[in-house]
């Protein structure tokens, strides 16, 4: 019997581009937590790490998990069937992708410097980012409950999109407050990658029915 795959060759390479973006990002954070030890994973941001040494790793897995992510909204622009909803959540998350890269050409300020022109546009770029994912995670959610093809993957998805949200709401709480800020951050950041990541594997993984 022969095994049909669930999309064509062209989704399935988009799938694997944001896969291959998303390694490229963790890994280049897990590198530099590892030789930066006198990070403190509570208190100092993610973006810290591109004003640690070897802070090019960071920068250069930033920009890579954004161009990964522009994949994957071009594999879903092509995986879904046309509607306005899911136009609207294809370009979310290509703006969502754009802002990861301008939020890597453009660093944070290290702490305790006067914020700068650079370390605001930074800020708003990946301030924007957020929102904007978040937006789009709950309209691909909505969007797979209205195609047929895509219904059994609705739960996952919007489960994920709740968690994202309220993983969200507890970092800008803890900016507020100042109380584990960056635990809160890398919380809301492994929520979005485990979307990223489950989304990647819909594109390429080959149909069983």
């Amino acid at each position: 019997m022969t095994r049909v795959d669930a999309f064509p060759l062209p989704v399935r390479l988009y799938g694997l581009l944001g896969l291959l973006g998303i390694v490229v990002f963790m890994t280049s954070l897990i590198v530099l937590h590892r030789v930066n030890s006198d990070i403190d994973w509570v208190r100092d941001f993610v973006s810290n790490l591109a004003n640690e040494p070897y802070g090019w790793l960071f920068a250069g897995g930033g920009f890579v998990h954004g161009l990964g992510n522009l994949a994957v909204s071009l594999g879903l622009r092509r995986a879904l069937q046309p509607e306005r909803l899911c136009v609207w959540a294809v370009v979310l998350l290509g703006l969502a992708a754009v802002g990861i890269i301008v939020a890597t050409l453009f660093p944070i300020d290290p702490p305790g410097q006067v914020r700068s022109i650079t370390g605001r546009v930074h800020l708003a770029a990946a301030s924007a980012t957020f929102m904007l994912e978040l937006a789009a995670l709950f309209m691909f959610s909505f969007v797979f409950g209205r195609q047929r093809r895509w219904q059994r993957h609705q739960t996952v998805s919007m489960a994920l999109s709740v968690t994202a949200a309220i993983a969200l709401a507890t970092f800008f709480l803890a900016i507020q407050v100042d109380v584990a800020p960056g635990l809160a951050e890398r919380t809301a950041l492994l929520v979005f990658l485990v979307w990223e990541i489950w989304i990647c594997f819909q594109l390429i993984r080959p149909g069983g029915e």
